[in-house]
């Protein structure tokens, strides 16, 4: 059976709304953090910075995380309706499409979200209707693989090096990947329904990972030197702790939203179409830079003007979309 590359699916009655009201404030947070974050009226605390934790730092991986939840649900469902070869073949479209298109969207930045998702995403293929245990191997692999790539060929110099990148580089799927892997886990907690098994799932695996995050950037006398916790660099202290905070913020949402049936008000549309918003965002970002570099620094008046007109124009489509019950999707 042949399945469009983009569809138009109303399928808003079958929404999680944790996860849309969870996805819609990644975004919100990002449009400030990734498009606006070197603007001089942000403040500190919202922008990017190559080491450290800040709330511009929290949200990219929440949406890793919500990617993996839509991952195994999406991939399970399409294996029960049209059988495995089908559902595999589908995400393997899928993320290479996603991959295309970041590297459409991203001007001068091609290592970004959409490409980490894409290239994470065939990377847990081979596992992603396979057992919980067998997922955490794989997700333990790749993260220990990249660290091993960072420390020992030389890649993790290069990488903050570059000064532009603001997920890693290149290799940096594997540490994306990692926490994407964590989602599908996310989403088997979910399946059960059963709130008290989602709460206690959730703090059993999100409070050793930040507590894990943060050994590994201490020396360890004979065995390692401290290890850098950064954005940039994607170095294992970051996805890890940053990953258990992800997991701690879904299980807000969740009672917030399934449980107490409770919504935030204007994120639900940013929700519905995350990776259309992200491209858009990407693309705003792209943009800007060959703006700044033909035109220069921006004042200060023009800076908010812009982030105001790309923050209305972003929810504007995406109020538009949901609106008329539209979710377009790669498949």
């Amino acid at each position: 059976m042949e399945v469009p590359v983009l569809s138009y699916k109303s399928d808003m009655e079958r929404r999680i709304a944790s996860v849309d009201q969870c996805r819609g404030l990644c975004i919100l947070l990002m449009i400030g953090g990734n498009f606006a974050g070197k603007f001089g009226f942000m403040p500190w605390i919202l922008t990017h910075h190559p080491y450290g934790y800040t709330i511009a730092e929290v949200f990219g991986p929440v949406f890793f995380v919500m990617v993996g939840f839509g991952y195994r649900m999406s991939f399970l469902r399409r294996k029960e309706q049209y059988g495995l070869a089908e559902a595999r073949c589908s995400a393997a479209r899928r993320y290479t499409l996603l991959i295309l298109l970041g590297l459409v969207v991203y001007f001068g930045h091609f290592w970004d979200a959409l490409t980490h998702i894409g290239i994470a995403g065939l990377l847990i293929l081979p596992v992603i209707d396979r057992p919980a245990r067998m997922r955490l191997v794989a997700a333990a692999f790749f993260l220990a693989t990249f660290q091993a790539c960072y420390l020992h060929t030389g890649y993790g110099e290069w990488v903050m090096s570059r000064g532009k990148s603001l997920n890693g580089g290149p290799l940096a799927a594997m540490s994306w990947g990692f926490m994407v892997v964590f989602g599908t886990l996310v989403y088997d907690l979910w399946a059960t329904r059963n709130s008290r098994r989602i709460t206690a799932g959730l703090i059993i695996w999100a409070l050793p990972l930040c507590a894990a995050g943060l050994l590994l950037t201490f020396p360890w006398p004979g065995v390692k030197e401290a290890w850098p916790f950064t954005r940039y660099g994607m170095s294992m202290p970051y996805p890890v702790f940053a990953t258990g905070v992800a997991l701690l913020i879904y299980l807000a949402f969740y009672w917030f939203c399934d449980v107490y049936r409770l919504r935030l008000p204007l994120v639900s549309p940013l929700g519905a179409n995350p990776l259309l918003m992200y491209g858009i965002i990407g693309a705003f970002v792209g943009l800007s830079r060959v703006a700044v570099h033909y035109l220069g620094e921006p004042s200060f008046h023009t800076s908010l003007a812009v982030y105001i007109a790309v923050s209305l124009a972003i929810y504007s489509i995406a109020r538009l979309l949901y609106q008329h019950g539209l979710v377009l999707r790669f498949s």
